[in-house]
């Protein structure tokens, strides 16, 4: 028990000491500036980072060459990769130079001239047709974080006096005092190839500048207002192929009951074709079928009236015509005459005369059960009546005239029918296309969103991975500069003013040594 129980306080000991060093080791809050000197191609020649600290009791981490307080005369205690320092100031600043250290972004520039590359280095001076080539890619080596959720911002400033007929495509260009100055923007995630092109003589350029951040543009998207007007819209989508579908089944029904009157209407045109031989009082009756079917063209119920004014002048004709002949028989109805005329047998063909008339009318009940407007054929069923009036000869060309148009018309309506059958078909799947569309905008948006801030993820330190407190983190690089170097003047050593004595005496020669040397 007691080797249990000393076990057991040594282990205690043991982690609460690893729990104390851990968490005097903890880094501090900062941020990161990233600071990188790039040679004329877009290489690394020196990078360094500024550490920004809040003051007191200071933990980082980091593998730096070199290192140096840029705030106090404080020191600062590097112990392999761990730097430490007590300060009273408010806000701390120490450098750290990195070596072998890659940044997020592949950078190459190069340099045409006269359609030759030439380097960097021996373009100062230089005259002709210049081409700048930037490239910009993704450095596959470092964490992915900072080239997903970084902005680029790339400056290039040229002297207008040394360069003209500039051109870069894509650019921001600015006048800045007696220079152009080219942006452009790298949005997180992107590349870019940059060409700029000018004319230069006598060249310089002052340093390519790229500044890299984390883009918080603050942008608010209100997704669900947006996703319901879209959803709105897609309601109007479902309700207009509802509603096309109703439309369709009237049309359908339309096509049936135009059916129903062509039928009608071919047994009419058989019954007017019967009549033109026998009935002599039928003028009558096609001026009240003109009546009839003028009214037709108007309104349903016109057409009807028009219909059973003809039956009742075909039954008129029928009944003046038995009342000469002495028969005895009642005056004939719609109603009777069948019962009448059926034990009749010398009247079979008067009764399938009136049986025509009947079934014209019944014909026409049925066309205006099923279609509610029949302009184009009621204007060829008037003109076929105002010629019925005329003559009776006419009345079967007229009657067939007639026919013919609701022909047409019944033809019309099926293209009708069929086309609004293609239009249903497409509202359907328009309403399929759409049945999603507000959850794919949302995620459209969202995906945009994130094309231009970034992916979201945590500030990370570019420095160490323990540092693990960091708000933020800058990048701010740039080249050499591209200048002539400096000509040093040849120092022009005076002639030695001479006294009079000291002129005279080298007039005869009588100068000493020593006199000579401080001529010289």
């Amino acid at each position: 028990m007691k080797k249990i129980f000393a076990f057991a306080l040594a282990f205690t000991l043991l982690f609460t000491t690893v729990l104390t060093v851990s968490a005097e080791n903890q880094p501090s809050p900062k941020e990161e500036v990233v600071y990188g000197i790039l040679n004329l191609d877009g290489s690394i020649n020196n990078l360094y980072v500024v550490n920004i600290f809040n003051g007191g009791s200071i933990i980082d981490y980091g593998n730096y060459s070199d290192i140096r307080n840029m705030t106090s005369s404080e020191k600062i205690i590097q112990k392999d990769d761990q730097i430490s320092i007590n300060t009273d100031a408010k806000k701390f600043y120490y450098q750290g130079s990195l070596e072998g250290k890659d940044l997020p972004w592949d950078i190459a520039i190069k340099y045409f001239l006269d359609g030759k590359e030439i380097p960097g280095t021996e373009l100062a001076g230089k005259n002709g047709k210049l081409e700048i080539t930037i490239s910009v890619q993704q450095n596959t080596n470092i964490d992915d974080t900072f080239f997903n959720n970084y902005a680029l911002q790339i400056a290039v400033l040229l002297d207008n006096k040394l360069s003209s007929n500039i051109e870069a495509e894509n650019a921001t260009i600015a006048e800045a005092g007696s220079k152009k100055q080219l942006t452009y923007t790298v949005l997180p995630g992107n590349t870019i190839d940059i060409t700029v092109t000018a004319d230069v003589h006598d060249f310089e350029m002052e340093p390519i500048t790229i500044n890299g951040i984390k883009l918080a543009l603050g942008i608010n998207v209100d997704n669900e207002e947006f996703t319901g007007q879209i959803s709105e819209l897609t309601d109007a989508i479902k309700s207009l192929d509802v509603g096309a579908a109703g439309l369709l089944t009237g049309v359908y029904q339309l096509s049936n009951g135009m059916q129903k009157y062509m039928d009608g209407m071919k047994a009419f045109n058989d019954g007017l074709l019967q009549l033109s031989n026998g009935a002599a009082q039928l003028n009558s009756g096609a001026a009240a079928l003109s009546n009839g079917l003028n009214e037709l063209t108007k309104q349903n119920d016109a057409l009807v009236n028009g219909a059973l004014a003809i039956q009742q002048a075909t039954f008129d004709s029928v009944n003046a015509k038995l009342g000469q002949m002495g028969l005895g028989l009642p005056v004939l109805t719609p109603e009777n005459y069948s019962q009448v005329l059926s034990s009749i047998p010398n009247l079979a063909e008067v009764k399938k005369q009136l049986d025509g008339a009947v079934q014209f009318t019944q014909g026409l009940k049925g066309y205006t059960d099923g279609v509610s407007q029949l302009g184009q054929g009621a204007t060829d069923l008037a003109n076929g009546t105002a010629e019925f009036k005329s003559s009776s000869a006419i009345i079967a060309a007229s009657a067939n005239e007639l026919y013919n148009a609701g022909v047409e018309l019944n033809a019309g309506i099926k293209e009708l029918r069929d086309g609004l059958a293609a239009y249903k078909n497409g509202t359907m799947k328009l309403r399929n296309g759409t049945s999603g569309m507000s959850n794919e905008i949302d995620d459209k948006i969202d995906e945009m969103l994130s094309s231009i801030s970034g992916n979201g993820d945590q500030v990370i330190s570019f420095v160490s991975e323990k540092n693990t407190n960091v708000s933020a983190v800058q990048f701010v690089l740039k080249t050499d500069s591209i200048q002539l170097p400096e000509i040093e003047k040849a120092v022009v050593e005076e002639p030695v003013q001479l006294t009079f004595w000291q002129k005279l005496l080298k007039l005869f020669g009588l100068l000493t040594e020593e006199q000579k040397n401080e001529v010289i």
